[in-house]
């Protein structure tokens, strides 16, 4: 009987998992730098390519034309797909309205408008996160007290 020594780089699954979570976490790193520094668009584009890293494994509905056989249409066929579409929908919208003020207005304005295109990316980022906690892809949450450190976190 031979005995073949497991490793890392010799389970697929464990591979996947953990280049996704590496990937994960230097994306999440970055777009806290970019909202950090107000940057919203660069904030917005790594949102995006966090919730593609997040689709890998779902289904894709594809269209073909009935008679020419060409694909007239790709889309995701998940719930989530919804809900990022309004939230994406909603960062355009106020990023939209902000830049059509005209730079003569008032100040106040520009903190009113910018400020919604904050919270539009805001949600979408929180939306990510809890995404990413529904698919156990997030860090799990202990509850540490003062009392169970003493025995070694366990409490």
């Amino acid at each position: 009987m031979v005995l073949k020594k497991m490793t890392a780089y010799s389970q697929p699954n464990l591979d996947a998992s953990m280049g996704l979570i590496f990937r994960l976490n230097i994306l999440w790193s970055k777009v806290d730098t970019h909202a950090e520094q107000a940057d919203y668009d660069m904030w917005n584009i790594l949102l995006d390519r966090i919730y593609c890293n997040l689709l890998y494994r779902n289904e894709m509905v594809i269209k073909e034309d009935s008679q020419s056989k060409k694909i007239t249409e790709v889309k995701l066929c998940e719930e989530d797909e919804k809900i990022y579409r309004f939230l994406t929908t909603q960062i355009f919208k106020a990023k939209a309205d902000y830049y059509k003020l005209p730079t003569s207005r008032i100040p106040k304005n520009k903190i009113i408008f910018k400020g919604r295109w904050y919270r539009a990316l805001m949600l979408k980022d929180v939306w990510l996160r809890k995404h990413m906690q529904k698919l156990k892809l997030y860090l799990k949450e202990v509850e540490h007290t003062p009392g169970s450190s003493l025995f070694g976190g366990i409490g």
